[in-house]
């Protein structure tokens, strides 16, 4: 179940990345423009001067190529660890693949699998069980 929580916590952080180069994209626009072929003819550059708007649109695309290389490490990891969880069968896989990574509630899981929702809450319960006592023997 641990692998189901951090995978959904994986692709938290994926779109987050996603939603700061999109933020940072925004603001090299306000800097540099839309126009390719008429670079600084912006909102920013008419505003602070061409060297104000140089230097910020440098240290965009810094911090753009900085995310962009997270980005790409962590969509490696994703992929891995999907193509592992896709392989993954049993009872408690499928219940945490439904939990945390399809958002569902344990009563619709129940549904889903045509099981009762008591029964689903207590292999929860034993797969957390029996998680906690492999990491105590540790």
């Amino acid at each position: 179940m641990e692998i189901m929580k951090n995978y959904a916590d994986l692709l938290r952080i994926i779109d987050i990345v996603k939603a700061e180069i999109e933020m940072l994209e925004i603001d090299k626009e306000y800097w540099i423009g839309k126009d390719e072929q008429l670079p600084f003819f912006s909102t920013g550059a008419s505003k602070y001067g061409l060297d104000v708007a140089s230097q910020r649109v440098d240290r965009l695309n810094g911090r753009i190529t900085s995310l962009e290389t997270k980005l790409e490490h962590f969509q490696a990891i994703e992929k891995e660890i999907r193509e592992n969880i896709e392989k993954l069968e049993g009872l408690e896989y499928k219940i945490a693949k439904l939990r945390f990574i399809d958002g569902m509630t344990y009563q619709e899981i129940a549904n889903e699998l045509k099981y009762s929702y008591g029964y689903i809450r207590k292999v929860v319960s034993q797969s957390n069980k029996e998680v906690t006592i492999r990491l105590v023997k540790r």
